[in-house]
């Protein structure tokens, strides 16, 4: 599986009380779509180098992926909720297979942040994860 396709199964898979998440109706990967009003986002980013082993001729056995989290809602409250509700839960990653691959640590960059607003006044909120997994 893809990495956000991974991380998309794992969300969808926990429990958020302010919203559900369900791929394809309130969690995207890849693109934030007009509709609806709250949402959330996933987005890969650049990440860190990889970790490095010596005295091997193969590829790193850890990779850092970026991963960006936008939440969107018509409310700053309801934004700010579901976004420390993605962010409770991605780092309870810790040493699990999702999909084939084995991750490590979803590592925050920092909590959850105001964003902007977007064209139709809906608050975004976004946080910022390097996450470890081993090399596929």
């Amino acid at each position: 599986m893809a990495f956000l396709d991974d991380m998309g199964a794992y969300l969808a898979a926990a429990s958020t009380p302010t919203a559900a998440l369900t791929l394809g109706t309130n969690l995207f990967l890849g693109r934030r779509p007009d509709a609806p009003d709250t949402m959330v986002a996933l987005f890969e980013t650049a990440g860190e180098a990889p970790t490095l082993t010596f005295g091997s001729n193969t590829a790193p056995p850890v990779e850092s992926r970026g991963l960006q989290c936008q939440v969107r809602a018509r409310g700053y409250a309801t934004a700010e909720s579901l976004a420390t509700e993605v962010w409770s839960a991605l780092c309870l990653i810790d040493n699990e297979i999702v999909g084939t691959t084995r991750y490590l640590l979803a590592d925050p960059v920092q909590s959850p942040f105001p964003l902007d607003r977007d064209s139709q006044d809906r608050m975004l909120h976004a946080v910022n994860f390097v996450v470890a997994r081993e090399a596929t």
